[in-house]
C-alpha cells in the first residue's frame, strides 16, 4: 500500500521524463519526488506509485472495480510470442507476479506490464537471502542491479542498458573483500606498414604481402594465472589448474575463455579489450615501426628472447617476462606458449587479404595461433610462422590482450 506523506498533487506518470535512469518533471532539474498514477482508457485508475529522488519506490495496480490487484503465480500465466497472458484473457497481463521454489519459498517477485517484465524485480536464494535485484524496462534489464552471495554479502553491483551490461561493475568475495581486477600492462604500438608472411616459409605463410595496421595497445606479457584468477572469481568460473606451477606464468585457456576475459576487461576499463588480430600480432612481434628485421621477436638468437624446445622442453612452465623483450618492449612473443589471435584460420587467406587492418576470414573451423611454445623447435618460433587449433585448452597455449586506442 502507498504511504500518505506527499503534499504534491499526484502526476500522470506518462508526463515524466527519464534522464540518466532518473525521472524528472518537464522543465525541472530536480529528480521527481511525489505520487504518480495512470488510468485505464475508460477513465478508472489503473496504477498508482510514489517516487523519491527520481526512483520509483512503491507502486500498486488496481482493478477496474477499485480493488488492489493481487500478485499471481507466474506459472499460471501463458507465454505467447514473448508476452505473458492470463489464460482467460486476450490482453497481455499487467500486474505483480511471483514464483515459488520446490520448497515453497518465494523464488522471485516483480511486475509484468503489457506482458513483459518491468520496474523492480527481486530474486531470492533458496535460503531466503536476496540473490539479485534490479529494474526492467519493456522486458529487458535496464538500470542498476545488485547481486548477493547466499550469506547476504554483496557479490556485484553494476548497470544494464537495454538488456546488456553497461559500464564498470564492482565485485566482492563472500567475505566482503572487493575483487580488484589486475589489468595486464599495456604497450602503445604505433601503426605502420610491413611485409607480412614469408616466401621462404610454409605454404600458408605465402605470399609475403604488404599490410598496414592502425595504432593499438598490446599487453607487455602473456596473461598470467594471477591476472586470470580475478576474472574467474568475479564471474564465478572455476580457476584453471596451474598443475602445481607458479601463478605468474601464462595461463592455459581456450579461445572462448580468452575472449571472455577480454570482454570482462573491456567492462572494467571502459575501453575495448580484445585478442589481437593476426596482422597486429605479427606486426608487433616483428618490432612494429622499430623493427630491426630479426627472425624471432627481438633477436636472431632465440635463446635470448624465448623459451623453446632446446632450452625448456623438460622444464616446468616459466613465469612471463624472464627473457629480453623485443624492440617494442614486448616479452615472450617467440616461444613460451602459443598465443591465440582473433582470426579464423585459412591457409589461403594471404592470397586475398586486404592491405588495411585485415581481420581474417569471416568463418572457419580453426583459430589462429602464433609464436610457438616451449615444446616448439626454433623454426616454429619465427615471427612469420602461422599455426591453428580447435578451441581447446592446452598447457602450451595462452594469450595476450590488445586494446583499441580510439
Amino acid at each position: 500500500m502507498l504511504m500518505d506523506g506527499c503534499s504534491k498533487k499526484p502526476l500522470d506518470e506518462s508526463i515524466l521524463i527519464e534522464r540518466d535512469k532518473l525521472m524528472y518533471e518537464p522543465n525541472s532539474d530536480e529528480p521527481y519526488s511525489g505520487e504518480v498514477f495512470t488510468n485505464y482508457s475508460t477513465g478508472e485508475k489503473e496504477y498508482q506509485g510514489r517516487y523519491e529522488n527520481g526512483l520509483l519506490i512503491e507502486y500498486s495496480y488496481i482493478n477496474k472495480n477499485g480493488s488492489v490487484k493481487e500478485p499471481v503465480n507466474r506459472e499460471t500465466l501463458i507465454d505467447s510470442s514473448g508476452l505473458l497472458y492470463e489464460a482467460s484473457r486476450r490482453k497481455p497481463y499487467t500486474g505483480d507476479v511471483f514464483e515459488l521454489n520446490k520448497d515453497g519459498g518465494r523464488k522471485y517477485s516483480g511486475l509484468i506490464k503489457g506482458g513483459r517484465q518491468d520496474k523492480l524485480w527481486t530474486y531470492l536464494h533458496s535460503n531466503g537471502q536476496k540473490e539479485k535485484e534490479g529494474t526492467f524496462i519493456d522486458g529487458k534489464e535496464d538500470g542498476q542491479w545488485t547481486f548477493w552471495h547466499n550469506n547476504g554479502q554483496k557479490k556485484k553491483v553494476g548497470n544494464y542498458k537495454n538488456g546488456k551490461s553497461d559500464g564498470k561493475w564492482t565485485y566482492w568475495y563472500d567475505n566482503g573483500r572487493e575483487i580488484i581486477p589486475i589489468m595486464p600492462e599495456l604497450v602503445t604500438i604505433k601503426g605502420g606498414t610491413f611485409r607480412m608472411g614469408s616466401n621462404r616459409g610454409d605454404l600458408h605463410e605465402k605470399p609475403a604481402h604488404t599490410v598496414t595496421v592502425s595504432d593499438f595497445n598490446m599487453s607487455k606479457t602473456e596473461v598470467t594465472f594471477e591476472q586470470y584468477d580475478t576474472f574467474c572469481d568475479a564471474t564465478v568460473r572455476e580457476r584453471p589448474d596451474d598443475e602445481g606451477s607458479r601463478r605468474d606464468r601464462s595461463v592455459n585457456v581456450t579461445w572462448h575463455d580468452a575472449v571472455a576475459f577480454c570482454e570482462w576487461m573491456s567492462q572494467q576499463t571502459g575501453k575495448k579489450v580484445r585478442l589481437p588480430t593476426e596482422a597486429e600480432w605479427e606486426y608487433a612481434a616483428r618490432g612494429g615501426n622499430k623493427s630491426q628485421g630479426y627472425t624471432y621477436s627481438g633477436s636472431n638468437n632465440l635463446d635470448a628472447v624465448g623459451w623453446y624446445y632446446d632450452n625448456s622442453s623438460y622444464e616446468p612452465p616459466r613465469p612471463v617476462g624472464q627473457k629480453q623483450p623485443n624492440e617494442l618492449g614486448l616479452y615472450d612473443m617467440s616461444g613460451n606458449v602459443w598465443e591465440w589471435c582473433s582470426d579464423w584460420y585459412d591457409k589461403n587467406y594471404y592470397r586475398r587479404s586486404p592491405q588495411a587492418d585485415p581481420k581474417g576470414p569471416d568463418s572457419g573451423t580453426y583459430r589462429i595461433l602464433r609464436g610457438g611454445g616451449k615444446y616448439s623447435l626454433d623454426d616454429v618460433c619465427r615471427s612469420a610462422n602461422r599455426w591453428y587449433s580447435l578451441d581447446s585448452r592446452n598447457q602450451n597455449v595462452g594469450f595476450r590482450c590488445a586494446q583499441d586506442i580510439k
